[in-house]
């Protein structure tokens, strides 16, 4: 027996002992209907926030969306009488504190390599600083000259938001599935977790997606690589601590340097192809991260001991 249950907490597995299929029955059956359940309220959920997206262009739509896969965890939980422990909201000390400073360390150096390689060799185009439209209420809100401590309060203030919206999430995704996934036997859960997770985004991408001279599907593809790839350190993460936090902070930090401060340094038409989550720079640097994260032996804990 390889995963933690119950009565155990940790166990030292490596990214292939996470494949070997499970002899507990009960185990299995249960985390199965319990992803059954999950995955019809997730359709039901991401299919409203959706709708409401498309239909109203809302600054809130990014919230409703991102909060699905957690609403959906938390009725299945409710619904099957699951219990709310290994959502793993503790934090778990200095182990769990490395983990986050890795997490918010490691968007910004995949953007500095990626989007600085693209500037220098004229892949893409360094422009003057243009918000996106979320970043660019926030600046609004505060005053684009405010004076530093309103500049720091607006630091804070973006990244709890992003912080509220990755809590969604990960609620739903490493708080949920990932660990369902592992005891209903599923190969490769950790991949699995992590393309589930990018194949939940492709109905916006090609509702929403602008063409910018490659086809959608290849963009779309190359997105699934980049963001099957993230899954796997946030899932690394969540199982190596047993504090969902860290995925929480990596996911938020993705966001904001990722899609929210390095794209607005990029000219219109740049992004899509190498840089941004559907640039192939940053698709190659996130699968060389992702094998590096799943090497080796390392201890899986279903929540923080």
């Amino acid at each position: 027996m390889l995963l933690p249950q119950k009565g155990r907490l940790s166990v030292e597995v490596s990214n292939a002992d996470l494949s070997v299929k499970d002899e507990n029955v009960p185990l299995k059956a249960s985390a199965r209907r319990g992803l059954l359940l999950f995955f019809l309220l997730l359709i039901v959920c991401s299919g409203l926030a959706a709708w409401f997206t498309l239909a109203t262009q809302s600054v809130v739509s990014s919230f409703l969306l991102m909060w699905s896969p957690g609403c959906a965890a938390l009725l299945t939980r409710w619904i099957l009488h699951e219990g709310w422990r290994d959502i793993s909201l503790r934090f778990g000390g200095r182990r769990t504190w490395s983990a986050i400073a890795l997490a918010l360390l490691t968007p910004l150096v995949v953007a500095l390599l990626a989007y600085g390689l693209a500037w220098s060799t004229g892949l893409a185009h360094l422009i003057p600083f243009r918000p996106s439209p979320s970043l660019g209420f926030a600046i609004n809100l505060f005053g684009a000259n405010a004076a530093w401590p309103l500049t720091l309060l607006l630091i804070i203030s973006f990244f709890s938001a992003e912080m509220i919206n990755a809590t969604g999430e990960e609620l739903g995704w490493r708080g949920y599935m990932l660990t369902r996934l592992i005891d209903a036997g599923v190969p490769q859960p950790i991949i699995v977790s992590g393309l589930i997770w990018s194949l939940w985004h492709w109905p916006l991408i090609f509702l929403t997606a602008p063409v910018m001279g490659w086809p959608v599907v290849f963009s779309a593809c190359v997105f699934l690589v980049t963001i099957t790839s993230l899954g796997c350190l946030e899932a690394r993460l969540r199982l190596q601590t047993g504090s969902i936090w860290p995925s929480v902070v990596l996911h938020a930090a993705w966001n904001s340097f990722i899609v929210e401060i390095f794209n607005s340094l990029n000219r219109d038409g740049d992004t899509s192809h190498w840089t941004g989550e559907s640039g192939l720079l940053v698709a190659a640097l996130m699968v060389v991260l992702a094998w590096l994260f799943l090497r080796g032996q390392w201890k899986w804990r279903r929540y923080v001991e």
